[in-house]
């Protein structure tokens, strides 16, 4: 993006696997004129998935993450 965004005039967006704000912030610091955010933000099976994925994955005794906790 830092190349892109150096050789053309135009401004480049960032669109398409923007999942945090710092993945965006990231694109804008890489010269990024804008970033699109979609499903990370739009879809709440995505947003639902991603939160059940990590407390599954919770550090720990190995369990996971359970309602109790």
């Amino acid at each position: 993006m830092a190349s892109l965004s150096a050789e053309i005039s135009l401004p480049v967006v960032a669109e398409g696997r923007v999942n945090t704000p710092e993945e965006a912030a990231a694109a804008l610091a890489r010269g990024a004129h804008c970033v699109v955010v979609g499903t990370a933000i739009t879809a709440p099976t995505a947003l639902t998935s991603r939160f059940a994925g990590a407390l599954a994955r919770r550090p720990g005794d190995g369990t996971g993450a359970s309602a109790r906790d």
